[in-house]
């Protein structure tokens, strides 16, 4: 398996894990489940730490696509750039859960504190990863650009010379 495909088979884990967990976080919360709570904290963390693999193997997967004729140049650029901030945040948010786990196992006076920042958080970190993932799926899916005006734009010299006689 090549990083490529890691890229992509990993890529909606810290998604998906990430709006769960909060929201498991929550609930548990809400009802006052300490078992939900914890389980919420996990998933958050778990989705976290996969941030990590899908985060270093983004730049092999740009080189394995960035030469393809389908590829938005634009929305891989926009992609990587939002990247980074995604992953300082989920890895603000891994931490937060992982004191938060640990307060519930060592200092329980603490877990009120620990378990609202993990969940602003993990929200946060969840929010960043909509444009991340929005820019992603448009790398290579044409359909989904149709009508942006960055498509337009041509981005290679083909589809420059192309547009210029037709």
């Amino acid at each position: 398996m090549e990083v490529t495909h890691i890229h992509l088979l990993l890529n909606h884990i810290p998604i998906l894990g990430s709006i769960f967990g909060v929201l498991l976080l929550i609930v548990g919360m809400v009802i006052k489940n300490q078992s939900i709570e914890i389980t919420g904290t996990a998933t958050l963390l778990l989705a976290c730490a996969m941030t990590l693999p899908v985060y270093f193997s983004g730049e092999e997967a740009e080189h394995a696509v960035e030469s393809m004729a389908v590829v938005s140049e634009f929305e891989l650029e926009e992609h990587e750039e939002h990247a980074e901030l995604s992953l300082w945040l989920m890895m603000v948010s891994g931490v937060s859960a992982l004191f938060s786990l640990i307060a519930y196992a060592r200092a329980p006076h603490l877990v009120s504190k620990t378990r609202i920042a993990t969940a602003i958080l993990g929200g946060l970190g969840f929010i960043t990863l909509i444009p991340l993932a929005n820019h992603g799926g448009k790398i290579m899916h044409q359909e989904l650009r149709e009508g942006d005006a960055n498509d337009a734009q041509p981005t290679d010299e083909a589809e420059k010379q192309e547009s210029s006689i037709g």
